[in-house]
């Protein structure tokens, strides 16, 4: 089994039809969950008993998502085997993750609203003041800030936005260039950038402006999951009593709770909402791809005038009815350590 998942993974990569995030993830569920109890199978003696024993016990330990997708690991990997002649049949195929009570969750449907955007920014406006400097300074890291703040003003993808390249922005034209290799639908996507963006942009230049990203962390660009988890911290302080304090309050634990591509959500919602954009028009700023195969071959039309106004409209918005005075102070034992 476990050649079996290296001669796929290497064919995986050679085809190019999944993203190296993706080929990423199926490699660390092999790593974690299933390479102990299945690498030194043989291929052709694994059975249904062998499979269900293994996503039991994820199941076990709560992990229900990552119960579902290693079994979507494992059905991969065996109908590769079964086109090479390596088995006879795919046990897997008979598995089902409502048998394992991991079936997909519901799709989510949480939009902030513009009350609930406004709270976010100013949490994430939030100063200290430094007794030692005698100065304010920001409460949390200003590069996460302003990411969180672009995902906002652009409606991107958080992975999109965590790599931005400085070599990707054309500021004097208002322009995010994005590359198809940097879209989930290979697709490459233009997307106008309002003045308050252009701003937070600028103001990075001081601090990742030698760098090849905008969003620097030191080490290259900021890690997606750094994004998810500051929204997460901002609602929720860590059950670790080894990192919680006493003293520590999730700003926004009175808000119903919201994930990263929530706040993609809640800018497309306010787009048809408040600027009351056309849906195909939200579709193309969002860069999806029509679900209509017919649809998708024959219609070419990206109505970049129609997007650029929406986005700079939106932009205006968010300054007028979201942005707010940095100098919203809160002392710092009120704030989770981010």
């Amino acid at each position: 089994m476990q050649k079996l998942f290296n001669d796929w993974i290497e064919f995986v990569k050679l085809a190019g039809k999944i993203t190296p995030t993706w080929i990423k993830r199926h490699e660390d569920r092999w790593r974690l969950h299933l390479r102990k109890k299945l690498g030194n199978l043989f291929a052709k003696d694994v059975t249904r008993t062998h499979l269900a024993g293994v996503l039991d016990a994820m199941v076990r330990k709560g992990i229900k998502e990552e119960t579902r997708k290693a079994l979507t690991t494992l059905n991969l990997m065996l109908d590769y085997g079964l086109t090479r002649h390596s088995i006879e049949i795919n046990p897997a195929r008979m598995l089902k993750p409502k048998d394992f009570a991991a079936s997909a969750n519901r799709s989510r449907d949480r939009a902030l609203n513009l009350s609930e955007l406004r709270m976010l920014w100013q949490t994430l406006d939030r100063t200290i003041y430094l007794k030692t400097k005698k100065e304010y300074a920001p409460a949390m890291n200003p590069v996460i800030t302003t990411a969180i703040k672009i995902l906002i003003l652009t409606g991107a993808r958080r992975r999109e936005v965590a790599a931005m390249r400085w070599s990707e922005l054309s500021i004097e034209n208002n322009l995010w260039l994005l590359p198809a290799d940097r879209t989930k639908n290979k697709q490459a996507h233009t997307i106008f950038l309002s003045q308050i963006a252009i701003n937070l942009i600028n103001d990075l230049k001081k601090l990742s402006g030698q760098s090849e990203f905008v969003f620097d962390n030191g080490k290259g660009h900021i890690h997606p999951d750094s994004l998810t988890s500051t929204i997460h911290r901002l609602i929720k302080v860590s059950d670790d009593p080894k990192t919680m304090k006493k003293t520590s309050i999730a700003p926004l634990s009175n808000m119903k709770p919201f994930s990263v591509h929530d706040i993609r959500r809640s800018a497309a919602t306010a787009w048809g909402e408040y600027l009351k954009v056309k849906p195909h028009v939200i579709e193309q700023m969002l860069n999806h791809q029509s679900l209509n195969k017919l649809v998708a071959t024959y219609q070419r039309a990206t109505y970049l005038e129609e997007q650029k106004s929406a986005w700079l409209a939106w932009g205006e918005m968010v300054e007028q009815q979201i942005s707010t005075d940095a100098k919203n102070i809160m002392p710092i034992k009120h704030l989770v350590n981010y």
